[in-house]
């Protein structure tokens, strides 16, 4: 089985809450200036994949995350991202509209998300804010993304940056790990989960004598394909 790692990252992260906003007036934004690589980018061909979803609800947030990312950057012309969102054709449009407006000069490719699909699998045991199908497209990278992209930086879109992304990017995985994302054993998990779940020992009994750790899914990168001979899966 591929080995799971959670890794302390190197780079520094503000998380915020979103405003819930009406699509219209999310299209309103001005439009950000063009960002060139810095004398100080040393990996000049190096291409860094960002992946983050959007939707109309936290638009706001995710432009704010965009617009970081190219601020803070000592490369971002390598930069290439990938915005998943949900099928809806309407909503689709909108967004797609939005991104080039506000940054025309933006490297970016669209992908759609099936959520009618991925809801019937999102378990009834969590809180209601987590049910969104969306939150669960960082499961399905590997099979939105093109081949090309072997490893890609995911971030959540309520996350501003404060430090070159490439940092976060050049985080090594080592020979066989698949993921690195920062670990956390203080979280309160009755907040995770319905009243309903923890009412029921068969449930509830899962986190019974466990160290209650968890690792952030708001920033991660993962490596969607490893090299054949490395991956036990795969005969070489």
């Amino acid at each position: 089985m591929t080995q799971l790692v959670t890794l302390s990252l190197t780079i520094f992260l503000l998380s915020f809450s979103s405003t819930s906003i009406e699509l219209s007036s999310a299209l309103e934004f001005k439009e950000a200036p063009k960002f060139y690589n810095s004398p100080n980018c040393i990996n000049n061909d190096q291409t860094v994949h960002i992946a983050m979803t959007l939707d109309a609800t936290y638009l706001r947030g995710s432009m704010a995350a965009i617009l970081s990312i190219l601020h803070h950057s000592t490369c971002p012309d390598n930069l290439r991202f990938h915005f998943i969102s949900v099928s809806s054709t309407a909503t689709s449009r909108d967004l797609n509209r939005t991104i080039p407006t506000s940054f025309p000069y933006l490297t970016y490719y669209m992908y759609s998300l099936d959520d009618a699909n991925v809801a019937g699998l999102i378990s009834t045991s969590i809180r209601s804010s987590l049910d969104c199908p969306l939150n669960y497209a960082r499961n399905y990278l590997a099979a939105l993304l093109p081949e090309r992209v072997k490893r890609v930086v995911y971030l959540d879109n309520d996350v501003v940056l404060v430090d070159d992304i490439g940092k976060l990017a050049a985080t090594s995985l080592g020979e066989t790990a698949v993921l690195a994302a920062p670990e956390y054993c203080n979280a309160n998990f009755r907040t995770y989960f319905t009243p309903s779940f923890w009412a029921n020992p068969a449930l509830s009994m899962t986190f019974e004598g466990r160290k209650a750790c968890y690792f952030n899914t708001a920033r991660i990168q993962l490596a969607l394909a490893l090299p054949r001979s490395r991956n036990p899966g795969l005969p070489p």
